[in-house]
């Protein structure tokens, strides 16, 4: 559902406009972008037809909607593409949208060239930026829309403190583990981390990454008794068998297991590095070492 901000949005009736969704729960910053696309789409649809707009926001939801296109991570190819869309007519005869994601990513050239259209976009053309913070270029910021989208609380997902932070708020894990009968009380040894993330890198599916935030949490728990090599040779078994975007999870997850810990400052610096190019084995040592 819509909340106020973007229904009045809706209501300015714009012809063309970028918008920045962030908030810590991406899935949820996706899924909003997804709806609010569908309602861009079915502005000039007769309002008694209730019909051809649900069908509108199924294909919206799906990502099979011909005026939408969704980008997992931008290169300067894929900013040409969208380029050479906005100058295109729309399939269906109302707007086209595309949604950015991993826009703090975003390389100097693709941004440079991402620059050219955001901030005067033709008309029709309505781009969404989701990000997860809002540290992205100031460049970028300034010509867009921003609106931050809260975590949903653990009442509106219908589960207590405990599954909650378990996932990190995380809306679509919550849901997903609500159709699942599991344990999570039930320990896993941080020393089959190598096997579990074995098995996340081939089906990221719910109870895979489950076993994996039990392997961090058994880490957590036992760090204070490991000895060093144990605590690196848990950083190799992640860099060796993780890939970046996992490794991007567990440092996050990591961090937020060990949030109320007096080190935080420099485990958040790890965080932040990583949106640069690093060593990511020494990172994660260095990290884990830490905890």
């Amino acid at each position: 559902m819509l909340d106020e901000f973007l229904k009045n949005e809706l209501s300015f009736n714009r012809e063309a406009g970028t918008y920045l969704f962030y908030g810590d729960d991406l899935e949820k910053n996706y899924r909003i972008a997804l709806e609010f696309s569908a309602a861009l789409f079915s502005r000039n649809i007769e309002n008694e037809d209730e019909d051809e707009k649900s069908k509108i926001k199924d294909k919206t939801l799906r990502n099979l909607y011909s005026d939408l296109m969704v980008v997992d991570n931008l290169n300067i190819d894929t900013v040409r593409d969208i380029i050479k869309k906005t100058y295109t007519s729309s399939h269906e005869g109302g707007a086209k949208v595309f949604i950015l994601k991993n826009i703090q990513d975003i390389r100097k050239e693709s941004a440079n060239a991402m620059l050219k259209i955001i901030e005067e976009p033709t008309r029709d053309n309505f781009f969404i930026l989701i990000s997860k913070r809002l540290n992205i270029l100031s460049t970028i910021k300034s010509r867009s829309i921003i609106y931050r989208i809260r975590k949903s609380t653990p009442e509106e997902l219908g589960v207590d403190k405990y599954v909650y932070n378990f996932f990190l708020g995380i809306s679509n894990d919550i849901e997903e583990y609500k159709e699942q009968e599991i344990d999570l009380m039930l320990e896993k040894s941080y020393k089959s981390i190598a096997g579990v993330l074995k098995e996340y890198e081939k089906e990221k599916n719910i109870v895979v990454k489950i076993d994996l935030y039990k392997c961090l949490r058994n880490f957590v728990q036992e760090s204070t008794s490991l000895k060093k090599y144990e605590k690196i040779k848990f950083a190799e078994d992640i860099y060796s068998n993780a890939s970046k975007e996992s490794i991007n999870l567990i440092v996050d997850y990591i961090i937020n297991l060990v949030k109320k810990n007096k080190n935080l400052k420099e485990k958040l610096e790890y965080k932040k590095m990583l949106r640069y190019p690093v060593n990511m084995k020494l990172l994660l040592i260095n990290l884990l070492l830490s905890v």
